[in-house]
């Protein structure tokens, strides 16, 4: 017998009303009072109503640019390897939203998904009547938070999804570690239009009592760092550089100052050295709370830490590699990796880029190292139209021309050296189960 009275909604139901909201800004409804732009006063309306789960769980809040989900899945697979109970709430997800809320690795399954879900309903009804509209990704978060604390996650890696100061992740309470991966240029209509405006906003996870490390940054970021945690009074450890001893197509090895055997990781890209680099200087300062993780856990945990979409390599004969870089810093480290693998080899781009971002200096990270490029809608109302884009390019002397989808994926791959997928993470969204290709 039911011992509760809400409603149980399906995990269809739950699906049909996250698609029916805005990502992060709450929707506006004529004559009622709502909140502004990307305040969480409406997140935190809700987490009052289901009795604040964020507050008694413990954190490692990672923010930045680009790197951010590898590094989490970094952490939290070493986390796994030490025998510590982890929750994952990372975004966007590429195929379901099972995908943001991970314990121990393991996707929340659809039951549970749904069982929060008719929690968390009743409590967002309350505040519409009083006018007050919590977003997609507000809702999402508190659930992952409700979900942490009830299977008791002794530690929770929570990747920002963009900015800082006003991200749905920022309501948290001071978290043991605050990472900052490297910033760069992103969402610049949001978080502004200089480097040291988006560091700014980047920052502002940082909080009196958490410890801060960080990726190498430029030196206008590394100011604005520096400076906020000299005002806050917390310590900032820089990630010193590793060095790359051997990589092929099956994963790649490097050292990291301070241990004596090299680490392998099966994740490719020249940048997930520095990731996972940064992860092992996060776990490094758990040593000031009390816990050693053991060496052995910290090399394990490197090598079994999987994250689907960064430079990875669907098929071989020839290589296929799909990469979600989606700003100019993701395409530049894109174009480093595919000269460090393919050296001698020119590549064949299918590529779809959303209209709001950097989209000529992408090009020109990655044209030079292009045979032709193949153009394509990304499933999504931000899409850059793929005959715009096709224009753009052959105006730079590289042939270019639109195609439908990716139906033509393997008459492309037929006549390629090389193929690369890229452009944006949304890719995934035409429901090719790429996953089942690694």
């Amino acid at each position: 017998m039911k011992n509760h009275s809400y409603k149980d909604y399906s995990y269809t139901e739950a699906i049909e009303f996250f698609r029916n909201l805005p990502h992060f800004n709450p929707p506006k409804e004529p004559g009622k009072k709502t909140s502004d732009l990307f305040s969480l006063d409406a997140e935190l309306a809700l987490l009052e109503k289901l009795d604040n789960p964020h507050e008694s769980l413990k954190y490692i809040h990672v923010a930045g640019t680009n790197g951010k989900g590898s590094t989490s899945a970094f952490i939290a697979s070493i986390l796994k390897e030490a025998n510590i109970k982890v929750g994952l709430f990372t975004s966007p997800f590429l195929y379901a939203y099972n995908e943001m809320f991970r314990v121990n690795g393991e996707q929340i399954s659809d039951v549970e998904f749904a069982g929060l879900f008719s929690r968390v309903k009743p409590a967002y009804e309350q505040l519409a009547l009083a006018g007050i509209y919590p977003s997609e990704y507000e809702i999402l978060t508190v659930m992952a938070f409700m979900y942490f604390k009830e299977l008791g996650c002794e530690l929770v890696v929570l990747e920002v999804s963009m900015g800082g100061s006003l991200d749905t992740t920022n309501v948290i309470p001071a978290p043991w570690v605050s990472v900052i991966t490297p910033i760069s240029y992103d969402h610049m209509t949001i978080l502004g239009n200089t480097l040291t405006e988006i560091a700014t906003e980047k920052a502002g996870i940082i909080k009196p009592g958490t410890i801060v490390v960080s990726a190498p940054q430029e030196e206008e970021v590394k100011q604005v760092l520096n400076e906020t945690c000299v005002s806050l009074g917390v310590d900032v450890y820089y990630l010193p550089e590793s060095t790359s001893k051997d990589r092929d197509l099956s994963g790649q090895y490097f050292q990291m100052p301070g241990y004596e055997k090299p680490f392998f990781t099966k994740l490719l890209g020249t940048y997930q050295i520095r990731n996972a680099g940064l992860a092992i200087l996060a776990i490094e300062q758990l040593k000031q709370y009390g816990i050693n993780i053991p060496e052995q856990a910290i090399y394990d945990g490197v090598s079994t830490t999987n994250w689907f979409g960064r430079f990875t390599l669907l098929k071989d004969n020839p290589p296929v590699i799909i990469d979600g870089g989606h700003n100019r810093q993701g395409a530049l480290v894109l174009a480093e990796s595919l000269k460090a693998y393919f050296p001698d080899k020119k590549i064949t781009f299918i590529l779809g880029i959303l209209k709001d971002k950097e989209v000529d200096l992408m090009l020109d990270a990655i044209l030079p190292l292009a045979k032709e490029v193949y153009t394509l809608e990304v499933p999504t109302a931000r899409t850059m139209n793929p005959l715009e884009l096709s224009e753009l390019i052959n105006k730079r002397g590289v042939k270019s021309q639109p195609i439908e989808g990716l139906n033509e994926l393997e008459s492309i791959t037929k006549v390629s050296e090389v193929v690369c997928i890229a452009g944006s993470l949304y890719i995934n969204g035409y429901g090719i189960d790429f996953q089942s290709m690694v």
